[in-house]
């Protein structure tokens, strides 16, 4: 099983991003989100499970300054388990890592890799994900859109073109290989949509290309070090693996058939 551990946004109602970051801060609210974090990884046990950790929020903390000086009282919310950790936001991934092996042993565990200004700052974004202690994970979870491109042009949500050019792959697979260099780890990416270009536009029947790019181009996906790729629709409107006319069944059973690509 993969499972997102998107918690972090329910410590807090507000709705800014500062409000979520700010909120692991506060000894209360952290307690309780790694007593959950506890239990969630004790009824994991010995699975040999993945845990994809925190979306979005580890690009917040960028957003807030240097990451080990962005305070979080993770001493105080988990004095068993990680009181040797520093009390900031590099403390709380540190702690979130150790808690996995003592608690979920055969379980492997990733930061979501969340740089938004990466096309220009990787070496930055490296620098930050080694000091979250990316190098003690097991892989960096990448991702692409949330959406179908479809989706994604509707005039309701915004109306832009989130179909990828080859010169767009280029850029992603290479920021994800410097990322995977730097860190010592490979990456897996997440929620990648299902559309494809036979669909209609319509509910759960939007338009894509990324299936079908990223089957056509096994080759680069491995040189880039990306060790596994995670279809699935990020928003109730987009295709799904029961909708899309069994594109995504059909291109993985062709590439298992054809033996594969050699991971990289």
């Amino acid at each position: 099983m993969m499972w997102t551990w998107f918690e972090l946004p329910d410590l807090t109602s507000a709705p800014a991003w500062q409000d979520e970051v700010k909120a692991v801060n506060r000894v209360d609210l952290l307690t309780r989100y790694l007593n959950d974090y506890r239990f969630f990884l004790q009824k994991i046990g010995t699975s040999h499970d993945m845990i994809d950790l925190e979306p979005d929020f580890w690009g917040f903390a960028r957003g807030m300054g240097n990451l080990d000086t962005v305070p979080a009282q993770v001493t105080a919310a988990a004095p068993n388990d990680c009181a040797n950790q520093e009390n900031s936001v590099v403390g709380l991934a540190h702690c979130l890592i150790a808690m996995t092996r003592k608690y979920a042993p055969d379980a492997a565990v990733g930061l979501h890799l969340t740089c938004w200004d990466w096309p220009g700052n990787v070496a930055r974004c490296g620098r930050d994900y080694v000091a979250l202690g990316a190098t003690g994970a097991d892989f960096l979870v990448g991702e692409v859109e949330a959406a179908d491109a479809g989706v994604n042009a509707l005039p309701a949500n915004g109306g832009h073109n989130s179909f990828w050019t080859d010169q767009k792959w280029a850029a992603q697979l290479a920021y994800w290989k410097q990322m995977a260099d730097t860190v010592g780890k490979p990456i897996v990416a997440w929620q990648i949509p299902l559309g494809n270009m036979r669909q209609n536009n319509t509910t759960n029947h939007y338009q894509d290309d990324k299936v079908d790019w990223l089957f056509s181009h096994m080759d680069q996906v491995a040189s880039a070090h990306v060790a596994g790729l995670l279809f699935g629709p990020g928003t109730p409107d987009s295709t799904t693996v029961e909708s899309d006319g069994g594109n995504l069944f059909a291109k993985t059973n062709t590439y298992r058939n054809s033996g594969g690509t050699q991971l990289k």
